[in-house]
C-alpha cells in the first residue's frame, strides 16, 4: 500500500490526475525557487539585520547586568547604533571617497616612480623585455571604441549598484533596529510554536544559539575594528595617503573567520608597495607581528569560551560559505558553525545517549 496520502497515490485509473498533480507540484518547487532567487538580495539583507541585531545582545545583557531595565538597556544600544552610523557617515564616508579620488588621481605619478626606480630596471632587465611597452601595447588592444562603450555600460551598472547598496544599508540599519527592540517577543512567538512540553527545552536551546551568534558576531566586529585601528596606524605611519581606504578594506576583509587577517597581509603589502618596497618591508613585518598577537592573545580574549568551535570547522565553513554565497557567506560561516553545534551538542547528542537499546 502506498505511503501517500490517497490525494496524492498513484490510481491506476487515473494516471493523468495523478501526473498533472505532480507536474503541477514540480512547477510550484520550481517558482517557488525563482522567487526565493529574485528575493536574494532582500532576504540578504534580512539576515544581515538578524544577525547584527544578535550581536548587540551582549552590549543590552550588559548594560541588564549593571542594573539597568531591559527597556532602557534596548534604547541605550539603539541611540549608540545610530549615533555610530551618523558618525561613520559624517566622518569616514567623505574621507574614503577624498582618499579614493586622490589615489585614482595618484596613479600615474605613482606608476611613473615605480618604472624610475632601480629594483623595477632590474626586473626588465632580467626577465628580457620592457614591462611598460607591453602593458601600452595591451592599453591599446583593449581600449577600443567598443570597449569604451562597454565599459560605460559597465559604469551604469556600477552607479545603479551604489543606488542598490545605499537602500540596502538603509533598510538593513531600520530591520536592525527593529530586531533589537522586539528579539525576545520573537523567540517567545517562536518558541509557541513548539508543542508544551518541547517548549522550555526549545527555548533554553534558542536562548544558547542566540547567546553564541550574538558573542560571535559582537566578536568579530570588534576584531576587525582593532585590525583596521592597527592597519589605519600603520599606513599613517607609512606616511600614505590612503590610509582610510585602506582601514575600511581590512575591516571587511578581515570579517572572514581564520583566513581574513591573511588575505589583508598580502593586500596591504601590496598598497604599501606602492609607496616603497621598504614601507611594503615594514608594514608586512608590523602586520605579522599583529596578526601573530591576534590569534594567540586578542581573540581568546574577546570571543571567549562561548564561541566553541573548532579551527578545522571555521575553515571549512568559511570556505563554502563563500563558494556559496561569496563575502556574505563567509561572513556567516562562525555563527551558523557554532548554532549548528549547539544543537548537536544539546539535542542530537542527549537524545542518542538516552537510546540505550536498540528500536525494537
Amino acid at each position: 500500500m502506498s505511503s501517500f496520502p490517497k490525494s496524492l497515490a498513484v490510481v491506476p485509473g487515473q494516471p493523468f490526475a495523478t501526473g498533472f498533480i505532480m507536474a503541477a507540484g514540480a512547477s510550484l518547487a520550481v517558482g517557488l525557487a525563482m522567487v526565493v532567487v529574485s528575493m536574494s538580495s532582500v532576504l540578504m539583507s534580512i539576515t544581515l539585520a538578524l544577525f547584527l541585531a544578535l550581536g548587540m545582545t551582549p552590549a543590552v545583557n550588559a548594560l541588564k547586568g549593571r542594573g539597568m531595565p531591559h527597556g532602557w538597556s534596548v534604547l541605550t544600544v539603539i541611540v549608540a547604533f545610530v549615533l555610530l552610523m551618523i558618525g561613520i557617515a559624517a566622518l569616514v564616508v567623505p574621507a574614503i571617497v577624498r582618499q579614493f579620488t586622490e589615489f585614482l588621481a595618484s596613479i600615474p605619478q605613482e606608476i611613473d616612480a615605480i618604472q624610475a626606480s632601480q629594483w623595477y630596471t632590474e626586473l626588465s632587465e632580467s626577465m628580457g623585455f620592457n614591462a611598460t611597452e607591453q602593458l601600452l601595447a595591451a592599453f591599446e588592444t583593449y581600449f577600443t571604441a567598443e570597449n569604451l562603450l562597454a565599459l560605460s555600460g559597465g559604469v551604469l551598472h556600477v552607479g545603479m549598484g551604489i543606488v542598490n547598496g545605499i537602500s540596502s544599508a538603509f533598510l538593513v540599519i531600520v530591520l536592525t533596529l527593529y530586531f533589537v527592540s522586539t528579539l525576545d517577543p520573537m523567540k517567545l512567538a517562536v518558541a509557541r510554536l513548539m508543542p508544551a512540553y518541547r517548549r522550555e527545552k526549545f527555548s533554553t536551546t534558542l536562548n544558547s544559539i542566540v547567546f553564541a551568534v550574538g558573542k560571535a558576531v559582537a566578536g568579530a566586529v570588534t576584531l576587525s575594528a582593532i585590525n583596521a585601528a592597527v592597519v589605519l596606524v600603520i599606513f599613517l605611519l607609512l606616511g600614505s595617503q590612503v590610509a582610510v581606504l585602506f582601514a575600511l578594506m581590512a575591516f571587511l576583509i578581515t570579517l572572514i573567520p581564520m583566513i581574513g587577517s591573511v588575505l589583508f597581509l598580502i593586500i596591504g603589502t601590496l598598497g604599501a608597495l606602492l609607496i616603497s618596497p621598504s614601507a611594503a618591508l615594514v608594514f608586512l613585518i608590523a602586520y605579522f607581528i599583529y596578526v601573530q598577537l591576534e590569534a594567540y592573545q586578542v581573540t581568546p580574549r574577546i570571543m571567549g569560551k562561548a564561541v566553541n568551535v573548532p579551527g578545522v570547522l571555521v575553515i571549512i565553513a568559511a570556505m563554502t560559505g563563500a563558494a556559496l554565497m561569496g563575502l556574505f557567506g563567509a561572513l556567516l560561516a562562525i555563527p551558523i558553525t557554532a548554532s549548528i553545534l549547539i544543537v548537536v551538542r544539546e539535542i542530537v547528542i542527549p537524545k542518542r545517549d538516552a537510546q540505550t537499546e536498540p528500536p525494537s
